[in-house]
């Protein structure tokens, strides 16, 4: 079977952990991910303490976990907050049924890379993962989309009277002089997704939702020089 994904600069594919509770859409997903060339799935938990060990022995971590917040006995926003603290290279995809505006709000204000639905496509899985490793933005099912803009206006409110941190100056700074997302990440070598995270802080904090609209309030609020 043919790649569903565009192949990668890197000498092994991508880690895929699933956390979450092994049924016929994770059995296919499982099985399409090992099918492709450039990411593999290495084992399926549903367990946070199992995750915790694997995380902690002498294995590679991932590059991406997939994580459920339908989980008996485990917070998944509790595993988003301590996984992204722990490992901040991982970054940290919900594939879940919960299909709510506060689901989605808090997952991505715990550091959540994206937000998808367990009834989209397996290959539409696959691709979001091949777009969360290359930082090409944050995967959203198409019906939580609208859900994005809480986020945004929570950071937006929480921040208004507030001021840019150093790191974030820094971060803007960098990208005002023409870097891209990843090469920022690179610069500080944390994953995409953590800068991502510090501009969700800065979009709040100076109203704007993108990255021309920071760099110009950057600019015109003397913040950039």
């Amino acid at each position: 079977m043919p790649s569903t994904t565009s192949p990668r600069k890197r000498i092994s594919p991508a880690i895929v952990w699933i956390f979450g509770y092994e049924d016929d859409y994770l059995e296919k997903l499982t099985t399409m991910i090992q099918l492709d060339e450039w990411i593999t799935c290495a084992c399926v938990v549903n367990d946070l303490e199992e995750v915790r060990k694997r995380l902690t022995g002498n294995g590679e971590a991932p590059d991406v976990i997939l994580i459920d917040l339908d989980l008996p006995g485990t917070n998944g926003l509790e595993g988003i907050r301590e996984l992204k603290l722990s490992h901040p290279m991982t970054q940290i995809v919900v594939l879940t049924s919960a299909n709510n505006r506060r689901s989605v709000f808090h997952a991505l204000e715990a550091g959540a890379a994206g937000y998808l639905l367990k009834n989209e496509p397996p290959q539409k899985i696959i691709q979001s993962i091949q777009e969360v490793i290359e930082g090409g933005g944050v995967p959203l099912s198409s019906s939580v989309t609208p859900y994005l803009l809480d986020v945004l206006r929570s950071y937006q409110a929480k921040g208004a009277e507030g001021v840019l941190t150093d790191h974030e100056v820094e971060i803007l700074d960098l990208l005002a002089d023409g870097m891209r997302r990843k090469e920022v990440a690179q610069k500080f070598n944390v994953a995409t997704g953590t800068v991502d995270y510090y501009l969700r802080r800065i979009y709040g904090k100076l109203g704007v939702s993108t990255i021309p609209g920071a760099v110009g309030q950057g600019f015109r609020r003397g913040i950039l020089k």
